[in-house]
């Protein structure tokens, strides 16, 4: 991972209205996805679940498309630094095994009968979803987001934060509109560790995406998270007594901080080198 790999530069010169045209529509598309969600007696297999989870690749390609901003810089091909792809497919397996064998260690953390088996049926009947749910985010935030504030020269570190900014906001209505369904912790304490959580996930994905050049090591890394995470989070596979400390979510406190260390040498060490990197 020595080599730097700069965004493409795109058709069409960048202006910062295509980027604040896709922030608003971004956020009032969740929003009212959110709104919908809220009123759904199934909020998960509501038009609103379903406008949320699109509204990063509309907006994407909506502005790249009637917008004639073209794709050169979408970071279609598999790109350079292959390395990357390795990270992307481990990282939350490991990072998720944490709190799985430190909650096991002292009692908080219970497997069901058949776990494994049960587990392995729900990772690979979900992968396929949530390798496309990924997709669908991540060719909004570092297919079109990330690029186009490269190509506006903001360094990277602070680029990187900005769409972990937005990526965080845009999460907020679909938090809400789930409620006790998403997360059994007050909202005024899941919400802000889950940011910070986003925070370093936005960081490390931002990294990815100026070394290899590419978006598909992030929509892996991102797809992984929840392939793995959502099956541990059934009571079918594993049992938790206190999700806040040993939960499988990058925001428990087993977690997170883990997360954001890995943030920190991943920019210290891959990251500021690429800090200059702009379309060429």
């Amino acid at each position: 991972m020595s080599t730097t790999a700069a965004v493409p530069r795109t058709r069409r010169p960048v202006t910062r209205r295509g980027v604040t045209v896709y922030a608003v529509g971004v956020l009032v598309l969740s929003t009212l996805g959110g709104l919908v969600m809220a009123s759904s007696p199934d909020p998960e297999t509501s038009a609103g679940a379903l406008l949320f989870i699109m509204s990063p690749i509309l907006l994407a390609v909506g502005l790249r498309t009637i917008g004639r901003e073209g794709w050169a810089d979408a970071g279609l091909r598999l790109g350079r630094e292959r390395g990357w792809y390795a990270v992307a497919l481990l990282l939350f397996p490991v990072l998720f095994a944490v709190p799985l064998a430190l909650g096991a260690l002292v009692g908080d953390v219970h497997l069901a009968p058949g776990a494994a088996e049960r587990f392995a049926v729900l990772f690979a009947t979900g992968l396929v979803a949530r390798l496309t749910f990924a997709a669908f985010e991540e060719f909004g935030w570092r297919g079109y987001l990330e690029p186009r504030l490269a190509a506006l020269g903001v360094p990277a570190l602070r680029r990187h934060l900005a769409v972990g900014v937005l990526w965080a906001v845009w999460h907020v209505p679909y938090i809400v509109a789930f409620g006790d369904g998403y997360t059994t912790l007050p909202l005024a304490v899941q919400i802000p560790m889950f940011s910070v959580a986003v925070l370093a996930m936005a960081v490390i994905w931002g990294v990815a995406r100026d070394r290899t050049g590419s978006v598909w090591p992030a929509v892996l890394g991102h797809g992984m998270a929840n392939a793995v995470a959502w099956p541990l989070l059934s009571a079918d596979v594993v049992v938790i007594d206190t999700p806040l400390l040993f939960g499988v979510r990058p925001e428990s406190l087993a977690v997170l901080p883990l997360l954001i260390l890995t943030a920190a040498v991943v920019y210290r060490r891959w990251g500021r080198e690429a800090a200059g990197t702009v379309p060429a």
